[in-house]
């Protein structure tokens, strides 16, 4: 019971350790490229702890030279250090680091079974040298390079599981578990990669080197890397992998698994007065490999790996190798102090040594070396500024707002024309726009559109000298006298080209190309409302119609004009004489009067039979006339009745025609009634001739 209370009072006074080395503030086990800088010292103590009786041995198990037994009970070890760091320059950091180790082995079944014993492993003296990669990259990228000295101060008969790779001989000899009991010395490449200099809370570590020993132990490669996240100023979360791995070939195969390796999470905590505390759980991969604690699975290959050394006794030990505990709780206590970096008088993160601009206003953004940041150069500093992105030239305000003193949107200091009225749209110097550039503003231009190089008023638009609405610079006749109605050109209007302009033409409408006069007008010798120029028939008598060439009008095209014409209604392709009249059997005007009825009824007279068979045969000569026969009556009688028997009698001639052999579709029957009179019902001789037949030729 004594042995397990003084293991536990030990694991909590030295219960810190690997962390801190190189005088690294990251994580538990990480390395860091970043230094103290001269004059900055740290000293710090840590280590990890466990209980498990396999941290010691594979499956706990051991044989003392014949004699075989099992750890049980308060079984455990203990890995510490005490460490210690300083900056020497800027770039260059040496320290040293005792590890102090504890096994705790309570044996069952051998006699003097127990082993347990507190001692000192071998010393660390290292240097790490900082590459001036942060001052090209803004502290973004760091890289170190770091050179380690392992002297043999440890103990050699106490112990179980060896500290580190390199303790294992190589030629299966005897291994110490606290000490390689020989010189080592290694070097090692160490990369930072800090986001928080781009505004993300992270950083990662990355190490990986080599160490080499004289003789005895096994030449060794080493590797480790964290990522932190960094969401306070007080406090980190990480997670980081260390390992180390037999590179030499010898008596022990080589595999990853039976090699440390170990991954660790665990929280940063930074406290005041430069104290740093962190806490973590360290899982080794050969858990992950038998995360079910399976003895058999444990004991696989263990023959491979047999060590052996001789204890303060003279005895000889035997142990399968043990690379890391399965699980150790791990801890670090840490001090800065002297003058390193994080002393900060003006809290600006940049410490007092490399702090060019020591007197910082609370929360101003800086530099690299301590400098506030202004990044639109409007004099207000990165962190104080509310308005970040102010344009170059702009006039600002105490929080680094610009002003902008007539509201038109272009900053004062920038702005060209500091008191636009308001409203006024301006362009990008802040003076009105004007759009047509004839040096009047948009807002008072009443003419935005001038064409440029056009004279202009006071309001902006193109001179106009005569008031013809065409501005001067368009006006190829500037002197229009007011009220004429002008062209495009300012010159007065001639819609009809004819050279004599509207309000002096009688005639606007000239043909294109005919000859006029003074008054606009082309000359009518005949007067016949055909002008000379396209008149065919210029002598026309006065007052005879005439057609568009200005010929007298020929209605039946016999040849006669119509105001000579005595037979004006002569169907085409009759012979007529100088009066325009056919024989009296072609002429239809004639034979309609031919055409008879009896009274009261649609029956035709005999009398008729000799009109109509000239009719029949009128036709027959003209094949391309077509006759339509129209019934008409007088208003005597009811109206429906007129119609009635019109229709008839214009059906009756129909009838008659075609039994004469005239083709149906040449004639058509039409009974207007009492419609169409050509004269006064109200007499006994104009109701006559409205009683008649009408011969009107069609056209199909």
């Amino acid at each position: 019971m004594k042995k397990i209370v003084a293991m536990s009072l030990l694991a909590g006074s030295f219960a810190f350790a690997q962390p801190g080395l190189m005088g690294g503030a990251d994580g538990l086990n990480q390395k860091t490229a970043q230094t103290l800088g001269q004059g900055g010292l740290t000293a710090g103590f840590g280590g990890q702890v466990s209980f498990d009786a396999w941290s010691l041995t594979r499956g706990g198990l051991f044989a003392k030279g014949k004699q075989h037994g099992s750890f049980h009970d308060a079984s455990g070890s203990l890995t510490a250090n005490i460490n210690f760091a300083a900056g020497v320059t800027d770039f260059m950091d040496i320290g040293l680091a005792l590890p102090l180790y504890y096994d705790h082995a309570n044996a069952k079944g051998v006699a003097e079974g127990d082993m347990w014993k507190a001692s000192r492993g071998d010393l660390e003296l290292w240097a790490k040298a900082k590459l001036p990669l942060d001052e090209m990259t803004d502290g973004l990228f760091n890289a170190a390079i770091a050179a380690q000295f392992y002297f043999p101060t440890g103990e050699q008969g106490a112990g179980v599981r060896p500290r580190h790779a390199w303790y294992v001989n190589a030629k299966g000899e005897r291994t110490n578990p606290y000490t390689l009991n020989g010189m080592a010395f290694g070097g090692e490449l160490i990369l930072t990669l800090d986001l928080q200099k781009v505004g993300a809370p992270l950083r990662f570590n990355a190490n990986v080197g080599f160490v080499g020993t004289v003789g005895r132990g096994s030449n060794t490669l080493v590797y480790g890397g964290g990522i932190n996240v960094l969401p306070t100023d007080w406090m980190d979360f990480f997670v980081e992998a260390n390992g180390e791995f037999r590179v030499e070939k010898g008596e022990y195969p080589r595999d990853p698994m039976f090699d440390p390796f170990t991954l660790t999470p665990g929280f940063r905590f930074h406290l005041p007065a430069n104290i740093d505390i962190a806490l973590g759980l360290d899982v080794g991969i050969r858990a992950l490999n038998n995360f079910t604690w399976k003895y058999d699975k444990e004991m696989k290959k263990a023959d491979k790996y047999t060590l052996h050394y001789v204890d303060e006794k003279g005895r000889v030990i035997s142990y399968g190798y043990t690379p890391t505990p399965r699980y150790a709780g791990t801890a670090t206590l840490s001090w800065r102090f002297g003058n390193v970096r994080g002393a900060d008088e003006d809290n600006d993160g940049v410490s007092n040594k490399i702090d060019q601009c020591a007197g910082t206003p609370a929360g101003a953004v800086v530099d690299t070396v301590g400098c506030p940041v202004d990044s639109d150069n409007d004099g207000v500093f990165d962190g104080l500024d509310q308005c970040a992105e102010t344009p170059a030239g702009a006039v600002v305000d105490a929080a680094g707002c610009p002003s902008d003193a007539d509201n038109d949107g272009v900053f004062d200091g920038i702005d060209q024309c500091a008191e636009t009225p308001a409203g006024v749209v301006v362009d990008a110097a802040g003076c009105p726009v004007d759009s047509d550039k004839d040096g009047i503003a948009d807002h008072l231009d009443k003419c935005p559109n001038t064409a440029s190089g056009a004279p202009i008023d006071a309001n902006g638009c193109p001179l106009d000298s005569d008031k013809d609405g065409v501005p001067d610079y368009l006006d190829q006749c500037a002197n229009t006298q007011a009220g004429i109605p002008v062209d495009g050109k300012g010159c007065p209007r001639d819609s009809d080209k004819d050279g004599v302009a509207d309000h002096l033409d009688k005639c606007p409408n000239t043909p294109k190309g005919l000859p006029v006069n003074a008054d606009g007008c082309s000359p009518d010798t005949d007067k016949d409302g055909i002008v000379d120029a396209l008149d065919k028939c210029p002598n026309t008598p006065a007052g005879v119609t005439v057609d568009a060439a200005g010929c007298p009008v020929d209605s039946d095209k016999d040849g006669v004009a119509d105001h000579l014409d005595k037979c004006p209604n002569t169907l085409v392709g009759v012979a007529v004489d100088k009066n325009g009249c056919p024989n009296k059997n072609q002429d239809l005007d004639k034979l309609k009067k031919g055409i008879q009825f009896k009274s009261g009824s649609a029956k035709l007279t005999a009398s008729s039979n000799k009109t109509l068979n000239n009719i029949a045969k009128l036709l027959k000569k003209l094949p391309n006339v077509n006759l339509e026969i129209q019934g008409h009556t007088d208003d005597v009688g009811k109206e429906e009745k007129n119609k009635k028997i019109s229709e008839q009698r214009a059906q009756a001639v129909v009838k008659y025609l075609v039994k004469k052999g005239i083709a149906a579709e040449r004639l058509r029957a039409v009974g207007y009634g009492s419609d169409m009179p050509i004269a006064d019902n109200k007499t006994k001789k104009g109701r006559k001739l409205n009683r008649r037949v009408e011969l009107v030729p069609f056209e199909k």
